[in-house]
């Protein structure tokens, strides 16, 4: 014996009973889907602008004849000099991020470092050129900068001259160790700061 369904096998429509119905899982709908307009806030953050070492260290650089400058001044004086180390440290480091426009990386600290060092020998080596002026008469040194005859003369004493060589050994080794004490915590937080990157 054949029973009657109590239902009708037509599709479900809406709440009259017409038209589609929504889709079920599985079912392909007649709207292309278009997603929320929130779902491309989460986008991947912008990388990070490469830090410009050229520019950076050509900016870092002006600290070196600042840093000349005020040791010979103070070489004049009679003064030991290690202060100008420190001093040519901070401002190299301010000036390489003020020419990056960013936070300092290792490669900025080994830059800031190694504008120290030369800043230091190139003052040392000032230093000389001013005793080199006194025992001369005391001409001006910017003057006898552009004077062959006196890189001659310091050349030719530097080579040669024993004596001079030992007066200068002394204080040589003492303004580095003081110029390294003096910039060393700076360095220090430099590199600190830029550990891993």
């Amino acid at each position: 014996m054949s029973e009657r369904a109590d239902f009708e096998a037509t599709p479900a429509g809406d709440a009259t009973g017409h038209g589609p119905g929504a889709p079920q899982y599985g079912q392909r709908s007649s709207e292309p889907w278009t997603p929320p307009e929130s779902a491309y806030e989460f986008a991947l953050p912008a990388p990070a602008p490469r830090e410009d070492v050229v520019r950076g260290t050509v900016y870092a650089l002006a600290a070196a004849p600042v840093g000349i400058i005020a040791w010979m001044v103070l070489w004049n004086m009679g003064w030991m000099a290690s202060i100008v180390a420190f001093v040519a440290a901070a401002l190299a480091a301010r000036l390489y991020v003020l020419g990056t426009g960013g936070p300092i990386s290792r490669r900025g600290a080994w830059v800031v470092a190694a504008i120290t060092l030369g800043t230091v020998l190139l003052s040392f080596w000032g230093g000389m050129l001013l005793d080199a002026a006194k025992y001369l008469g005391g001409g001006s040194p910017l003057a006898m900068l552009v004077d062959p005859g006196t890189w001659d003369f310091l050349m030719f004493n530097v080579t040669t001259n024993r004596e001079l060589i030992d007066a200068y050994v002394g204080d040589f080794l003492l303004a580095l160790l003081f110029s390294a004490l003096g910039c060393f915590f700076t360095l220090r937080k430099l590199f600190a700061q830029t550990k891993g990157s």
